[in-house]
């Protein structure tokens, strides 16, 4: 076993990343997964392999096969659906409040320019595409002796915030320690850029970061492809200690999950496959082709076609005509096309298409996407729990007291306050139904009172305001 080794989970579902990648990317990344394996030296060779996400027709040639491909049409839901979801979270920026230590780090948290915001945004992102997405907070390699926090500080020697993508965690342990599983090791495969041949040149090469705990010390090493190690090994401080832990967090927890969207994928390249069916179909027999019985032609002889162009023969049995597609077959691959739509629909992309039933009622629309919302408000609080926790951990590398406040929206109904509805409020309120401070909160989700407004205000504004002044 070397450090490139994966573990076993990672095995088990890199297929499943990879199809949710491909399906997000759209119809380029399909096409270059399928003709990877393809022999494009010589176009009479037969294509084989049964894994692609449109399989090849018995007898296609790679030449018939691309042009069979590139014809298929592809609806790109997956990709629709994660800007939708990832939209519909960050619709209301996040709430933070952050200790006065590392406030300032909210504007370039990564030390590359990435704010908090949009370092969240990206992470949501990840997360709502393949439910896999780490977070590391790092510190640059270690600073003089004797340096102050005020000169480390001005010299960018601070903690910051690493991202990596689900692909990128091979490898993870944990172990039990106090009681609790607690993740011991884990190794990040990271790509940098290397010289090429020429000063104009660069390239790319994969080196692995391994973070783990070694006589109950937070150490971190680098390994280069050959699983060799580069430079010494690293043990991190906060302000002077051993770090205990590894400041590294997964949202959702260590453990691997389906992927949020891998139903949806599916769903999407059988519309796929059966589009590419109908397409094939439709350039075959859409045109009408001529037909001739009973004619003999020279060597050499061809019948042209067009307004200028006659046909004479000298049998008088000879027949012509045109051959054109009849039946339902193709009809029949519409009507499951238009099933699977359906079944996109309520896997995730109906928030996507166009509503033409009409205006619905508030309270049917919020039913209808119930399910919907239950799964991202999940999705929000997993990754303000992970944010939160780094965040902390921030804070104490810096000498700060870990209580950060993070929290991604979870509110993504449809509260538009009708008038009708402000009517049954106003009359719930004046005949003793509802207390003051129910309406106060219906008020806020209809976003007629401002949601940052507090309750204890808004009583005491209208008890100063006095009585309501009744017109004759």
């Amino acid at each position: 076993m070397t450090v490139t080794t994966k573990n076993a989970s990672y095995e088990a579902n890199a297929a499943k990343w990879q199809r949710c990648r491909d399906a997000i990317e759209g119809k380029d990344a399909i096409l270059r997964h399928d003709l990877a394996g393809f022999n494009a030296y010589n176009s009479a060779i037969k294509i084989s392999g049964t894994l692609s996400y449109l399989p090849p027709l018995s007898d296609q040639t790679v030449a018939e096969y691309a042009k069979f491909s590139l014809r298929a049409p592809y609806f790109n839901a997956a990709d629709r659906t994660v800007n939708a979801l990832t939209g519909m979270i960050f619709g209301k920026d996040p709430m933070w409040a952050l200790p006065p230590a590392i406030n300032g780090y909210a504007d370039d948290i990564t030390l590359s320019g990435d704010s908090l915001r949009s370092f969240a945004y990206h992470v949501t992102e990840q997360e709502i595409s393949t439910s896999r997405v780490g977070v590391l907070v790092d510190y640059p390699q270690a600073s003089p002796a004797g340096m102050s926090m005020a000169d480390a500080q001005r010299l960018n020697l601070r903690p910051f915030l690493r991202m990596y993508k689900g692909e990128a965690i091979i490898n993870w342990r944990e172990t039990v320690i106090n009681g609790a599983r607690t993740l011991s090791m884990v190794v990040l495969c990271e790509s940098v850029e290397v010289a090429g041949d020429t000063e104009f040149e660069t390239g790319s090469a994969n080196q692995y970061r391994v973070l783990d705990l070694f006589d109950g010390r937070y150490r971190q090493r680098l390994f280069n492809e050959k699983d060799e190690q580069i430079g010494d090994d690293i043990f991190p401080f906060m302000r002077g200690a051993p770090i205990r832990e590894i400041p590294f967090r997964i949202v959702g927890g260590n453990d691997v999950r389906k992927p949020l969207l891998m139903d949806l994928v599916d769903v999407s390249f059988d519309h796929y496959r059966r589009g590419a069916d109908l397409v094939n179909g439709e350039h075959y027999t859409a045109l009408p082709t001529p037909w001739v019985a009973g004619v003999q032609l020279d060597e050499g002889e061809t019948l042209g076609i067009g307004s200028t162009t006659a046909w004479t023969f000298p049998d008088p049995m000879a027949k012509v005509g045109y051959l054109e597609f009849t039946g339902a077959g193709l009809g029949s691959i519409k009507s499951s096309l238009a099933d699977l739509e359906r079944q996109m629909a309520v896997l995730g992309a109906r928030m996507l298409s166009e509503d033409t039933r009409g205006a619905e009622a508030v309270g049917t629309m919020e039913l209808r996407t119930a399910s919907e919302r239950s799964i991202l408000a999940a999705v929000a609080r997993d990754v303000s729990d992970c944010l939160r926790q780094c965040l902390n951990w921030m804070a104490q590398w810096v000498g700060a007291q870990p209580n950060t406040e993070f929290s991604l929206n979870t509110d993504y109904g449809v509260h538009t306050m009708t008038p009708e509805k402000m009517r049954v409020l106003n009359e719930s309120l004046n005949n003793g139904s509802i207390t003051l401070e129910t309406y106060f909160e219906q008020m806020q989700k209809g976003e007629i009172i401002s949601p940052d407004a507090k309750y204890e205000a808004y009583a005491q504004q209208l008890a100063d305001a006095g009585p309501r002044l009744e017109l004759p």
